[in-house]
């Protein structure tokens, strides 16, 4: 996960294609997000010239469509997606939970459905394509994803939004098949900043998508720890820190972990929570000192 949401994460591919293949190994990625092979199968991927989600943020833009994103929780970098929805004209959201977040950058919030009231098909990492029934009836006027784009693509009079049935829409998926990605953009060199910590970002295990994040029996769960930055002894006897004590992390106040299996020079926090969702990303320099 943490090379995935690196900025350098091609490169950090290719390297590990390269090592692979000079041991006369695999190389094989477990992907973030439950269905990102399946996706990646149907071609929903950056093309050619295509743009990653960085590089979409990073651009000027009059509208986005999240589908099933919770903003800024979902983002390797929140606080670029926060900044960029903000300065959009309109944000149309595809979501089945309206929360303060989603509510503050949307314009509009269509009400989609989850995972067990939908038909479906989601890909394993063995590539093994798995269909669910729906299990349950949508709540309100809530409708499956697929229906809710084809009705507004009906409405906007664009190509290959003729379809009526999940089937149709799977046919059209196998006939598209996988597409290959484009290059990887130019490397960006990344100076380090003297008194920092490298971020390493995970997503806590039970935060890491709407569904989870609003589970009590989770929530409660001792490995649902909570907002906290987890730092070397060695980096925290520098920065006159202790287990225990508050510490301000870009801003951010946030418990301190001192644990040794954390790299020097490296500061953990998990995402997941909204305390750290507009740190700075995975990679990125954090300043940290007491409260």
């Amino acid at each position: 996960e943490t090379v995935t949401s690196h900025a350098e994460a091609a490169w950090l591919r290719a390297a590990l294609r390269f090592a692979a293949k000079a041991a006369g190994a695999a190389y094989d990625e477990i992907p973030a997000g439950a269905n990102a092979i399946g996706l990646a199968r149907a071609g929903v991927l950056p093309i050619g010239q295509g743009a990653d989600a960085r590089a979409q943020l990073a651009q000027p833009c009059k509208g986005h469509l999240l589908y099933g994103i919770e903003s800024p929780l979902d983002f390797a970098d929140g606080a670029a997606a926060w900044k960029a929805f903000a300065a959009a004209g309109n944000v149309v959201a595809f979501s089945a939970y309206a929360s303060d977040a989603l509510r503050q950058v949307a314009s509009v919030i269509l009400p989609i459905g989850l995972l067990p009231e939908i038909d479906a098909t989601l890909t394993n990492l063995d590539g093994i394509e798995q269909s669910v029934s729906a299990g349950a009836r949508l709540p309100g006027e809530a409708r499956p994803g697929w229906k809710v784009l084809r009705a507004l693509g009906a409405a906007l009079a664009l190509d290959g939004f003729g379809f009526t049935t999940i089937d149709e829409v799977r046919a059209r998926i196998d006939v598209a098949g996988a597409a290959s990605p484009g290059a990887p953009a130019a490397r960006r060199e990344v100076a380090p900043t003297a008194g920092t910590l490298q971020r390493i970002a995970t997503s806590a295990i039970y935060r890491s998508d709407a569904v989870v994040r609003r589970a009590p029996a989770l929530a409660a769960h001792p490995l649902t720890r909570g907002a906290r930055v987890s730092v070397n002894p060695a980096d925290a006897l520098a920065l006159g820190l202790g287990h225990g004590v508050s510490a301000r992390v870009d801003g951010v106040v946030l418990p301190v972990d001192v644990d040794s299996r954390v790299a020097r020079g490296a500061a953990l926090v998990e995402g997941g929570y909204a305390e750290t969702a507009l740190l700075a990303p995975q990679g990125a320099s954090l300043k940290i000192g007491r409260a």
